[in-house]
């Protein structure tokens, strides 16, 4: 694979699309709160909540919500720039983009009258133009990446040098959308009517074995970090369905097709609820696996070792369970004990093709937990799925324990608590890594007052800051691209908090749980200064 298509430049394409991801957990409040106070079923238990200022405020809320559902593309091209780049002027030009590519598009369909499927037309903030969707917001937002890494120090002469350095990436990055969309306009026709037989082939040919498939392949990509490219076009895409809701906004995506219809069907039952096909069985694998699996793993820990494998466990299982955040736990097995985490895949995909044998319709905003499962699907209750979930996850619960636990013991698997005497705990509480980061190895102990102290030794673990090529860092992981793998000492970066390092071709990543983006912006100044 070429430098330029290296794995650590496919990382960094589904971190950034994360940037987006992350801010749903925001969507699901907003929406589900708004669902709440507008849906007659509460309203027959609380009465109160049937008052007009109720429901004004529910109103706003699912509005608000959608707001960002509606707006996905120029999130997507926004957010991309900037986590590309770490600097906030490439979003800027980024949307200064996007705005000038479908002006463009829509201008030139006026002008020449093109005739083209309905289903392609409509307005992106307020512009008539064809809809890209995603594709073009995702399209945007790297070449104007691109644009700011080759132009943003580039020094123009003395009469224009006001338009020098950063300045000039907004007008360079007007006139490539131009070009864009000129390109656009002529392909677009095409791809799109492509995208939607895609669509309409996977909405009337879904069945459980590709359904299953989907999700062991997207639990299969999570250790590398490229689930998000990978899901994106079912998620957020016409790939994953399309529906025009009552207030004839147009949505497109399995998940945001499922929200929508949730929300209509509150106010017409005879709205039929098709979307959240394929992501209704993530739930099992998360809120009831997960947890059992982590049971499972505590009690076949060293009766010494429960207490720390303990702590661990219960801290990972819930916050699995509450936000749909697995990585923690998932990466207590991983790097131990790889045939769990293949298991795991097997028993994710399997719970997947289920949900849609039994024609289970379920979704989630920004995260396959509790809070999720409650006010989306339980609050709504707008299908029996939300019972079928809590049947079949009880299920899947007895299966993932017995079969853990089975493994763990005939394979003597070094899960958390089960390691060798005099051998290095590899997964740690937060106190434990507080102490093991805080003492050096002759002892002495740190300055803790100084915050650079663990990103300097992490830095050096990682080669120094010459052998870094990029960095960066997702909820649990900070993901290093590095230009030799054997400056990196993989037992120091345990040593200092690591659960565990990845390598890959030209990256690594090394899983500090939620620290890492803090981490990631220690050494980020380290750098830099």
């Amino acid at each position: 694979m070429t430098k330029r298509f290296s794995f650590d430049f496919f990382q960094r394409v589904g971190r950034s699309m994360m940037a987006v991801v992350l801010i749903l957990p925001l969507v699901s409040i907003l929406m589900g709160l708004g669902g709440i106070l507008l849906n007659p079923s509460v309203h027959e238990v609380l009465p109160f909540l049937g008052g007009h200022g109720y429901q004004v405020a529910g109103e706003l809320m699912q509005r608000a919500g959608q707001a960002i559902f509606n707006n996905l593309p120029v999130l997507f091209a926004v957010a991309i720039a900037i986590t590309w780049t770490g600097k906030g002027m490439a979003g800027f030009a980024s949307l200064i983009a996007f705005f000038v590519m479908h002006t463009v598009i829509g201008a030139l369909v006026d002008i020449t009258g093109l005739n083209v499927n309905e289903q392609l037309l409509g307005s992106e903030l307020g512009i008539e133009t064809m809809q890209t969707g995603v594709f073009g917001g995702i399209l945007i937002g790297f070449l104007t990446a691109y644009l700011y890494n080759r132009f943003h120090r580039v020094q123009l002469p003395e009469a224009i040098s006001l338009f020098s350095g950063e300045r000039l990436v907004p007008i360079i990055a007007s006139f490539a959308a131009i070009g864009v969309a000129v390109a656009f306009y002529f392909v677009w026709p095409l791809i799109g009517l492509g995208i939607l037989a895609l669509g309409n082939f996977v909405a009337t040919h879904t069945n459980p074995l590709i359904v299953g498939l989907y999700g062991g392949i997207e639990k299969l990509l999570i250790p590398f970090g490229l689930h998000h490219i990978y899901n994106t076009p079912l998620l957020f895409t016409e790939i994953g369905g399309s529906y025009t809701t009552l207030n004839d906004a147009r949505v497109v995506g399995d998940q945001n097709v499922y929200i929508a219809q949730v929300i209509d069907r509150l106010r017409d039952a005879s709205v039929a609820i098709t979307g959240g096909t394929y992501i209704a069985g993530k739930f099992i694998p998360v809120m009831f696996g997960l947890p059992a699996a982590a049971l499972a793993m505590f009690h076949v820990a060293k009766k010494s070792r429960q207490a720390k494998a303990k702590g661990l466990l219960i801290a990972a299982a819930v916050t699995a369970f509450l936000t749909g955040i697995t990585e923690p736990l998932e990466f207590t097995f991983l790097f131990v004990a790889p045939v769990l985490y293949g298991v795991h895949v097997v028993l994710t995909g399997l719970a997947f093709g289920i949900a849609n044998a039994l024609g289970m319709n379920a979704g989630f905003a920004g995260g396959s937990g509790l809070i999720d499962f409650v006010l989306f699907n339980v609050l709504p209750n707008q299908s029996n799925a939300w019972i079928l979930t809590i049947g079949l996850g009880l299920v899947f619960a007895v299966i993932y324990y017995f079969t853990f636990r089975l493994l763990i013991v005939r394979l003597n698997l070094k899960t958390p608590g089960r390691e060798e005497e005099g051998e290095e705990t590899r997964l740690y509480t937060k106190e434990e890594t507080r102490e093991k980061i805080g003492v050096k190895r002759n002892g002495a102990k740190e300055d803790e007052s100084n915050p650079d102290s663990r990103a300097a030794r992490i830095l050096h673990a990682l080669g120094g800051k010459e052998n870094i090529t990029r960095l960066d860092a997702c909820i649990t992981r900070l993901r290093v691209g590095v230009k030799d793998q054997e400056r990196v000492d993989e037992g120091e970066l345990k040593r200092l908090g690591a659960s565990g390092v990845l390598r890959v071709s030209d990256g690594v990543q090394a899983v500090y749980g939620s620290n890492s983006s803090v981490i990631k912006e220690e050494i980020q100044d380290l750098i830099d200064g």
